[in-house]
C-alpha cells in the first residue's frame, strides 16, 4: 500500500512539474508563427509565464494587415485532458460597427478529452450571447446567438444573415 501511495506520489508530482516547466511563452511564440501564414498576427502583448497557466495582456491582433481587435487579457491553460483559453475585454475594429457592437466581455474557448471530437466556445457581450462548437471529424461550426436588445434594434441585418431558431435565438452553420 506504501508503495502503491509513493509510486502514485511520485508519478503526480513529476506530471505536475512537467506542466510548470514546459515552455510556454516559446509554445505561444511558436502557434503564434503557425498563424502567420494565414494572415493572423498578433502584436504589442505583454506574455507572462503564471506557473501553470499563460497568461497574455495587451494583444492587438490583425487580420491580413487591417486592425481586428484589441484585447486586455488573454489566459491559456493547457493540462493535455482539459485546456482553455480565456479572453477578456475585448474590443473589435471600429470597421465591425457596422455588423454588429465591437464590445466583447469574454470569450470561453474550451477543449477536453472527455469530448475529444468538439471545441466549445462562449462568448459575451454587447451582441448578447453565443456558444459556437466546432466538429473536428465532420468539420462543421454551428453558432447559437441569444441577441442583446441592442444588436436585436441596431442589427437586424446582420440577424436577417442568421437563422432564427425555435427557441427565440439564431443559428449559424458552416461546413469548412
Amino acid at each position: 500500500m506504501v508503495k502503491l501511495a509513493k509510486v502514485f506520489g511520485y508519478s503526480l508530482f513529476f506530471v505536475l512539474a512537467l506542466m510548470y516547466f514546459t515552455p510556454k511563452v516559446a509554445l505561444y511564440y511558436f502557434a503564434e508563427m503557425q498563424l502567420k501564414p494565414y494572415g493572423v498576427i498578433v502584436t504589442d502583448e505583454n506574455v507572462v509565464d503564471n506557473g501553470f497557466t499563460l497568461g497574455v495582456k495587451d494583444a492587438l491582433v490583425t487580420f491580413k494587415e487591417i486592425e481586428s481587435a484589441k484585447i486586455k487579457d488573454v489566459n491559456i491553460a493547457l493540462f493535455g485532458i482539459y485546456n482553455k483559453v480565456s479572453l477578456s475585454d475585448i474590443t473589435l475594429a471600429s470597421t465591425a460597427a457596422s455588423f454588429v457592437p465591437t464590445d466583447v466581455k469574454t470569450i470561453d474557448i474550451t477543449y477536453t478529452i472527455l469530448n475529444p471530437l468538439n471545441i466549445v466556445a462562449v462568448s459575451s457581450g454587447g451582441f448578447g450571447e453565443v456558444k459556437a462548437e466546432v466538429n473536428l471529424l465532420e468539420k462543421k461550426m454551428l453558432l447559437k446567438l441569444e441577441p442583446s436588445k441592442i444588436m436585436s434594434q441596431k442589427y437586424t441585418n446582420t440577424l436577417r444573415n442568421l437563422q432564427k431558431s425555435k427557441d427565440g435565438g439564431y443559428e449559424y452553420a458552416k461546413t469548412f
